[in-house]
């Protein structure tokens, strides 16, 4: 349903932002990457590089966009101590200052149905705000689209009620042109009837609450086109071009709980103008599970099949190579106070999937990855094959006044608490008090000039030098805290403007920027 707030439109913008922008959660290039540096070290629970850190009431998942003097982000509406239910149905978009963080303006965002708050694989805020420096796009997973301009009037809302058969990630929305692209179910009404984990009634064909890819006009919300290929709830499409210059999206189908959307694999679906939704190709990967960004460059789409690593060709669909993730790598053991160099060896990094869900990335040849049943950071060449693994430390220790210090024994790791800035716990799922590493939706990576940005629930923060030779010890910059250790608490990716980084916590936002 939609309902317009006015007879304002937007007007149309070209496709490219300023490099200073982040305007979505995939950034300005709808990779997750930038050419801008930014900063590698800081601490903010000692105030070290950090140039503000604003309170926020509530909590919620969404990573900052930001565009110019403005970023945005989205919360639960207020949680009350005695709501023991744990769910969220609406939730509201806010606007601050980037230079300042005050909190400029916030706007209602109203959604259908109730899901649990802090949930490791997503809850109502999942979703990044859109903006393209005119209007800003608040997006509710419980069924809800509200278009502000920047000073906060409602141009349109639209709302349905989703299929809510998983808890999962699904898609970021990211703009393209003058349209949002957006994974919703086919058939609303259909959809709204299906319940979490169980089978689809017989009266309803299943093709028709798969969830699939829609382009929505950003000036309406009107639906202008639906895909026809499924797009499961786990996975995260990635748009590109094809080396003929054609646009596209590739995206996947598998995964836990028996997803509806098949036959499981990969597909690329046209973004060119006048065939937007036609699928170019699909390619089944049987027992696939594609709880991950499906990045891909004109040469090549890198995928995850159970323990291998496997590139297609974005002309046709076609296998190129494969290449086993658990044997002959190379690994740096984490021994003592440093590393050991362990070549040919076999190294089992998840008994069926190699790698923590959504933190994959590609950085030039280097296809990277945090692991599943390991504290590893991975990586593979995606054109000779190599692979190479880092352990890491599972948390930075960081308490107010100390040094910060590594904890290097998983068993070691200090049990985090998800209670939100007015001390309410505000998560009914006690798998948010792990690491944030194997089981879990986790943030997206981003790559920052030449440094790839790897956040885990608990606030430790990876920074690996991209383009190091090696991915050893010297490989890994530093590992940061975004608050104290046991009481910071975050599923937000960074992003990053003007040399400065942007992340939310459970409790704060906070601007990481030399001091």
């Amino acid at each position: 349903m939609i309902r317009p707030a006015s007879f304002i439109l937007l007007t149309t913008c070209s496709l490219i932002c300023n490099a200073d922008d982040w305007p979505q959660n995939a950034g300005p290039n709808g990779n997750w990457t930038t050419t801008e540096g930014a900063p590698v070290s800081w601490s903010v629970v000692n105030d070290r590089n950090v140039a503000w850190r604003t309170v926020l009431p509530e909590g919620g998942q969404s990573s900052v966009t930001v565009w110019k003097d403005r970023c945005f982000l989205t919360c639960h509406t207020q949680l009350k101590s005695s709501d023991e239910t744990k769910t969220s149905t609406d939730i509201e978009g806010y606007c601050l200052d980037a230079t300042t963080g005050k909190i400029l303006w916030t706007v209602s965002v109203p959604g259908r149905v109730a899901v649990g708050t802090a949930g490791i694989f997503s809850d109502a805020t999942v979703f990044a705000p859109v903006t393209d420096g005119q209007g800003v796009w608040f997006f509710n997973r419980s069924g809800g689209i509200v278009c502000c301009d920047f000073d906060g009037k409602v141009i349109w809302e639209r709302h349905f009620t989703p299929r809510n058969r998983h808890t999962n990630r699904e898609a970021e929305p990211v703009l393209f042109g003058d349209q949002l692209i957006v994974v919703e179910v086919k058939d609303k009404d259909a959809g709204a009837r299906i319940k979490r984990h169980a089978p689809v009634p017989e009266d309803i064909d299943p093709r028709s609450v798969w969830t699939v890819l829609h382009g929505l006009d950003k000036r309406t919300g009107e639906v202008l086109w639906t895909g026809s290929a499924g797009t499961v709830c786990h996975n995260a499409p990635v748009m590109g071009r094809t080396k003929d210059g054609t646009p596209g999206i590739v995206h996947g189908r598998g995964g836990g709980h028996g997803p509806l959307e098949k036959p499981y694999g990969l597909s690329l679906t046209s973004l060119a103008a006048g065939a937007e939704g036609k699928v170019l190709w699909s390619t089944e990967l049987k027992g696939l599970d594609p709880a991950w960004q499906c990045h891909w460059t004109s040469d090549r789409v890198v995928a995850f099949q159970n323990q291998d690593h496997v590139t297609l060709n974005p002309a046709d669909g076609e296998e190129l190579n494969r290449r086993s993730l658990v044997k002959d790598v190379t690994l740096h053991a984490m021994t003592g106070e440093g590393w050991t160099k362990q070549e040919h060896v076999d190294y089992p990094v998840g008994k069926k999937k190699p790698n923590t869900n959504q933190t994959n990335i590609l950085a030039g040849k280097w296809h990277y990855f945090l692991a599943h049943d390991r504290i590893a950071i991975g990586r593979v060449h995606i054109e000779d094959g190599r692979v190479e693994y880092l352990e890491v430390p599972v948390q930075v220790s960081a308490l107010p006044g100390r040094p910060t210090t590594w904890i290097r024994n998983a068993k070691q790791a200090v049990p985090l608490e998800t209670l939100n800035s007015r001390g309410i716990d505000i998560a009914p799922d006690k798998r948010a008090r792990r690491t944030g590493w194997g089981h879990v939706s986790a943030a997206s990576p981003i790559l920052a000039g030449r440094h790839l940005y790897f956040p885990v629930m608990s606030g430790t923060v990876y920074v690996v030098d991209a383009q190091a030779e090696e991915l050893n010890g010297d490989a890994l910059v530093a590992v940061n805290d975004l608050g104290t250790t046991g009481s910071t608490w975050t599923l937000s990716s960074f992003s990053c403007s003007a040399g400065a980084l942007y992340i939310r916590t459970m409790k704060e936002v906070i601007k990481i920027s030399p001091q």
